[in-house]
């Protein structure tokens, strides 16, 4: 995390991210919400630095290298809720419609990019 950046909550589920980042993605889950008719499911948010080496340890593969992910910065979300999958009408949805509020699916996490995530988004601002 950014020294001195603060990180706020934005789900029931206890989850938080840097305040701008959390801001944003709730008026992308109120949008959602009015789309599907709940908002959006998370499954992950803002990693401590210990929860990033633990990640990593147990899913090499999956994991980015300790210090070097969105997730560590209060920047990037996994999402459930189809989502996750491909081609699913929620994803197409997030696809057309997360980058007016700031938020991306990166490159690297689209199909063919490389190291396949549907559910991994984050947020630029």
């Amino acid at each position: 995390m950014i020294p001195g950046a603060a990180l706020c909550p934005f789900g029931p589920e206890g989850h938080v991210l840097r305040c701008d980042a959390a801001q944003a993605y709730r008026a992308l889950s109120e949008r959602f919400a009015r789309r599907f008719g709940e908002p959006l499911c998370v499954t992950d948010s803002y990693r401590t630095f210990d929860a990033q080496v633990d990640l990593y340890r147990r899913k090499p593969a999956l994991a980015a290298v300790p210090g070097t992910s969105n997730h560590g910065w209060g920047l990037a979300v996994d999402l459930c809720g189809g989502v996750e999958s491909f081609g699913t009408p929620a994803h197409r949805w997030m696809r057309a419609n997360a980058p007016a509020l700031g938020w991306v699916h990166p490159a690297w996490a689209r199909q063919g990019g490389g190291r396949e995530e549907p559910w991994h988004w984050e947020y630029t601002g």
